[in-house]
């Protein structure tokens, strides 16, 4: 039996992806700049500019996979709006495999301050609204007819956005480890590392699988744009490799 959770039972306060900008200046638009012909579409990507401002991951992966997956990210674009490229996904009955990020752009284009230190509690409520959303999205993974999951989680950026990483560390150390842990569901419990560009964890509940990874070890300054944010072609090629080598470990639909 598919699993469904009450999201305010579970009371996960999940302070998803800090570390997306606006591809564009102009706040609360949208933009596709790169959405390459597939063919593979029973592998999609779901998620914001960190897959689409360049689209040098997708071409990462191609040159790791021999395939060109189904590209949906959108530069821009906020959790809502990545929760419905998943669902558009998630109408091919025959996907294996979900890539995915997101979150950032609630914040980034919101007046809400994230960058205090402490944490405002205001911030905390914008990412409380990302946290149902997102674990929405881990329930219609689970439902959908994709068995397999990776979630890009982020990496430390730079000047003039360095304020953001004790938000990024508190979603990998204290957040990230409940959402991704489905063990109170009758889960398994899996962990490991892609030697050069990360770790990974994540469980098994059946047939569905379900990882988050962390680049935060290998991702350095020089691996972001000026912009602090976004990755260069060396941090896409981290990247990159960190989330194929999350699937092979897993042997993921890939």
């Amino acid at each position: 039996m598919k699993f469904s959770v009450n999201v305010q039972a579970k009371q996960v306060k999940l302070v998803t992806s800090l570390l997306v900008t606006m591809a564009t200046t102009s706040v609360g638009c949208s933009w596709d700049f790169n959405n390459p012909r597939p063919n593979e579409r029973d592998v999609q990507i779901v998620g914001d500019s960190v897959f689409d401002l360049s689209g040098d991951i997708h071409s990462v992966l191609h040159g790791l996979s021999g395939k060109k997956y189904k590209d949906r990210s959108v530069s821009g674009a906020k959790i809502a709006a990545i929760d419905r490229q998943l669902a558009r996904a998630e109408n091919r009955s025959s996907l294996e495999t979900v890539i995915a990020d997101g979150g950032a752009n609630d914040i980034l284009q919101s007046s809400t301050d994230c960058d205090s230190d402490p944490l405002t509690s205001a911030c905390l409520n914008l990412v409380d609204y990302v946290a149902d959303v997102q674990w929405n999205m881990i329930n219609d993974m689970y439902v959908g007819p994709s068995d397999d999951h990776v979630w890009l989680g982020y990496y430390h950026v730079k000047a003039p956005e360095a304020e953001k990483n004790e938000a990024i560390d508190y979603v990998h150390d204290a957040l990230y480890p409940d959402m991704f842990d489905l063990t109170p569901y009758g889960g398994s419990y899996y962990s490991g590392s892609v030697a050069g560009y990360g770790t990974f964890y994540g469980s098994t509940l059946g047939a569905f699988n379900l990882a988050v990874m962390d680049p935060r070890g290998s991702i350095v300054p020089s691996d972001l744009k000026s912009d602090g944010i976004h990755p260069t072609y060396s941090g896409s090629v981290k990247l990159g490799n960190l989330i194929w080598g999350t699937m092979v470990d897993q042997n993921m639909y890939r």
